[in-house]
């Protein structure tokens, strides 16, 4: 089975247990459905959801297996995770742990580094590529860079621009 990161616990809300979540899904609305299971910590823990709100920066998750605030701060810096559902995703979507380590080639099939990180920008999502000198450079995940995309093959083809390596 395989995970996908949710986020990080910040705390504690309220005297009921309530965790406090910073999240990094963009699918919280359905990952944190009530009844749903999610899993804590390196262990993998299994929780389940009973009810979920937002207020913009922090998730509020209430689970069934923590009924206090005392337990709740107990659980500040874990990491919340959930099982990898690719019916989540859109034809041409993926997961960024999907695109990290794939191999980065130009349009003449010259590999030219290894995607080590995707950023969420405000302007859009980036790759963070590490060429084979060990120095990072940028590519935006958008469709005038992004040419192809094979997971399977753990392979993108960018195009390259003037001063982008």
């Amino acid at each position: 089975m395989e995970y996908l990161l949710l986020g990080h616990i910040a705390g504690s809300f309220g005297l009921d247990g309530t965790l406090k979540v910073i999240s990094t899904s963009t699918f919280q609305d359905v990952r944190y459905q009530k009844g749903n299971k999610i899993y804590l910590g390196r262990e993998k823990k299994e929780l389940t959801v009973e009810s979920y709100r937002t207020n913009g920066k922090f998730d509020f998750i209430k689970v069934l297996e923590i009924q206090d605030k005392e337990t709740a701060d107990k659980l500040k810096s874990e990491s919340l995770f959930g099982i990898k559902d690719l019916s989540l995703l859109d034809k041409g979507f993926y997961y960024f742990s999907d695109l990290e380590t794939c191999d980065v080639f130009d349009e003449d099939t010259n590999k030219i580094g290894k995607v080590i990180k995707v950023e969420e920008f405000p302007a859009q999502i980036t790759l963070r590529v590490r060429n084979n000198k060990g120095k990072d450079f940028f590519v935006p995940f958008i469709k005038e860079f992004i040419l192809d995309v094979d997971i399977e093959s753990k392979k993108i083809v960018v195009k390259v621009i003037g001063g982008m390596l």
